[in-house]
């Protein structure tokens, strides 16, 4: 459309085609290790799937273990957050280049996984080698998790983490219902060997991504702390429970069901392979539902997570259908195909709730921590849920032990129920009483 000049009484001729805009150097670098982050990440994802699948595999068919020793290995994986959780807190905290601590990390886990995978190779495998395994991997996984978060503040800041977590969370879940579909079958006609093998490779590829990042991988640190210092401020994380009637109430809300769903995921294996005889081929199969609810579940937390709705809420409904889900499992029984159809759901629906939970908690969590105590924070919560997670997967395996493993996931279910309707209504009126709170000065 041409315009007139009235001064001159001149007209313009129609302006061509504008030159589209560039966006910034630094905006296309971030995003390019975004995606780098995204790629490593998926990959991470996609191995680890087939770790999963092949270890409690090993230790049902090839071991024999009880569900007590079987336990005792899923407790083996957070026993170490309860002896390294606030040191690793403190530790992350005095990081200024966390991007090389991911690398450094993604090297231990690939090697004392490729470790393991010549003990199957050598047929000299024992309980004691997963015992030092899940010890080994949970420790790398204390300080990975809160390193984690300070390298994905660093990549996108605190306004950009809601929607680049839940990416990740779905490129994860995607691979995982890839590595699903595969890995009960890779295990049964390769060996579980193989399987580890894969997930070598897996964190490799991780360890490639994050070296082929090009920004600035340093987070400023104010000189002059000592170690020692920092270590003494390790309970400084504690806070995050402390801190206002929303973070006691939401400590209380996640400690008991925390609990009773790492019991039932450390039941989950004997459950399938033994009551409902799931044969091993078809093992990661069942998990495959879970793959699909994960990545739906991450693309509603998107949608949902929108400006004007409060992420606590969405957070605390979410996490409560999830527990509800879980009545599910142990309703699987009768032929094979419903028992697998039923089991199915008990563990994607949990995934699909849970994964909601994760991106709503994450954007709470790290919008309200400073960033100077984020890492002792994210340790603190690691801290108090695994030692939830401890008991749960100890006295889960006793019960199963003593009662058999349908009943104990029905009285940790109930378990679960029980302790959301209590800690529940306390949340919801913390979180009212806030608001209320902020809106007493926009009156005033």
């Amino acid at each position: 459309m041409s315009s007139e000049d009235t001064g001159t009484g001149r007209v313009d001729a129609a302006p061509g085609p504008q030159p589209r805009s560039q966006p910034p150097a630094e905006d296309t670098g971030r995003r390019r290790d975004v995606s780098l982050y995204w790629c490593g990440q998926t990959a991470s994802a996609f191995g680890s799937v087939f770790t999963a699948i092949a270890l409690p595999v090993v230790a049902v068919v090839q071991l024999h273990a009880s569900p007590g020793a079987i336990g005792l290995i899923s407790a083996a994986t957070t026993a170490p957050v309860l002896l390294l959780g606030f040191p690793a807190g403190a530790f992350a905290d005095r990081i200024a280049r966390p991007r090389r601590a991911l690398v450094l990390l993604d090297l231990l886990c690939a090697v004392a996984i490729g470790t393991v995978a010549l003990g199957l190779a050598s047929h000299v495998i024992t309980l004691l080698w997963l015992v030092l395994l899940c010890l080994f991997m949970g420790a790398t996984s204390t300080v990975s998790t809160s390193v984690y978060f300070l390298h994905l503040r660093q990549l996108v800041g605190a306004d950009g983490i809601g929607g680049a977590r839940a990416r990740l969370q779905a490129g994860q879940y995607g691979a995982a219902l890839v590595g699903r579909l595969l890995a009960g079958p890779a295990t049964a006609l390769l060996g579980a060997a193989a399987a580890l093998s894969i997930d070598v490779g897996s964190y490799a590829l991780s360890a490639v991504a994050l070296l082929s990042m090009r920004s600035l991988d340093l987070v400023p640190r104010e000189p002059g702390t000592s170690a020692l210092a920092t270590l003494r401020g390790a309970l400084a994380g504690m806070r995050l429970f402390t801190g206002d009637a929303f973070h006691r109430a939401l400590g209380l809300f996640v400690l008991v069901p925390a609990g009773t769903m790492a019991g039932v995921t450390a039941l989950t294996g004997p459950f399938l392979l033994r009551d409902i005889r799931l044969p091993t081929a078809a093992y990661g199969l069942v998990f495959a539902l879970s793959g699909l609810m994960g990545l739906a579940g991450s693309a509603a937390a998107v949608r949902l997570l929108r400006p004007e709705r409060d992420p606590r809420r969405l957070m605390l409904a979410a996490f409560t259908a999830a527990v509800m889900c879980s009545l599910l499992l142990p309703l699987a029984t009768g032929p094979l195909p419903l028992a697998a159809f039923c089991a199915s759901l008990g563990i994607g629906l949990p995934i699909f709730f849970g994964s909601i939970a994760n991106v709503a908690l994450s954007s709470v969590l790290v919008t309200d921590m400073a960033e100077e105590v984020l890492g002792r924070s994210m340790a603190a919560l690691q801290v108090c849920t695994a030692a939830s997670a401890l008991v749960g997967s100890l006295g889960c395996g006793l019960l199963g032990d003593l009662l058999g493993v349908r009943d104990t996931l029905w009285i940790t279910a109930v378990i679960a129920l029980v302790s959301m309707a209590v800690t529940l209504p306390a949340a919801l009126r913390a979180i009212q009483r806030g608001a209320e709170a902020e809106a007493e000065p926009a009156r005033t």
